[in-house]
């Protein structure tokens, strides 16, 4: 055969089709708080690789930088929708949220987490703005909130390289990084020790908004919601119950890190008692 100079500067693959796309995907339900799945899906990654592992291939360290903050990202879109389908604040600031109609398929009473599938939470911009409008809980230098966020950002800089540019560095990325400027490209150098690292970021991250968010909510618990048409009636110890649920981490009890471990109820009868302060 002759050959062919269109044909003389890579392989020819012929085109190869997916079978059954369904055979991609599988039915999930894990019952528990949004803290609870994060750390569920953060302990699976980090189990699943070791320091001799990463070594030897080091593409995948760079991979579990990418899952970590995907599951931080679930984290940030899971607990704002559980906290709009229970707070009336929420649910009204919310009301002009458009809500992406696919999220329908899922069938599973989620549609809350439908206003958030087309942002990205790899953006710190973008957590603060919607903190803000929905849930009326701002992040200043002040902030409990602050520090992490601002470690998550460097990490979020960071995966933008690996995702889109097969994780060399692009210019902004690198002077929002305060990288010093060079003559070569630089490439993200990712091995174990900062797979842990990186998940202790997210890790102190999550765990900072979900104490700071529990205490917001549970001011409006106290202070608000008996004052709304929505809850006007209803028993506010079944509604704590919900936002307990929300909040707390069945397995940091478990593994004992709860610093104060109160009860539902002692815990509940302490924002009375303190009037939520």
């Amino acid at each position: 055969m002759m050959a062919d100079w269109k044909t003389s500067v890579s392989a020819i693959v012929p085109t190869v089709t997916i079978n059954d796309i369904a055979d991609y995907v599988k039915d999930e339900h894990l019952p528990g708080s949004p803290i609870d799945s994060f750390y569920r899906g953060r302990d699976a990654l980090l189990n699943g690789i070791n320091p001799t592992y990463a070594e030897q291939h080091e593409s995948i360290p760079p991979l579990i930088l990418v899952g970590i903050i995907s599951l931080t990202e679930n984290f940030f879109r899971e607990i704002m929708a559980e906290i709009i389908s229970v707070c009336p604040k929420a649910k009204e600031k919310s009301a002009g949220k458009t809500l992406n109609l696919a999220t329908i398929w899922f069938g599973y009473g989620k549609l809350e987490k439908g206003a958030f599938e087309n942002i990205s939470f790899a953006d710190i911009e973008n957590i603060k703005k919607n903190l803000k409008q929905l849930l009326g809980f701002s992040i200043d230098s002040s902030s409990q909130v602050s520090a992490p966020l601002g470690e998550f950002a460097k990490l979020c800089e960071l995966r933008h390289a690996i995702v889109h540019s097969g994780s060399l560095l692009a210019g902004k990325n690198a002077i929002k990084l305060s990288l010093p400027s060079s003559r070569y490209p630089a490439k993200i150098k990712f091995g174990y020790p900062e797979i842990q690292e990186a998940a202790e970021v997210c890790t102190a991250l999550v765990c900072t908004i979900n104490i700071e968010l529990f205490k917001h909510i549970s001011q409006r618990w106290l202070k608000e919601w008996p004052h709304t048409a929505a809850y006007a009636n209803e028993d506010f110890h079944k509604l704590f119950k919900k936002v307990w649920a929300i909040f707390y981490s069945d397995l940091d009890s478990t593994r004992n890190l709860i610093s104060s471990p109160l009860t539902m109820m002692k815990a509940k009868n302490d924002i009375i008692r303190t009037g939520a302060t």
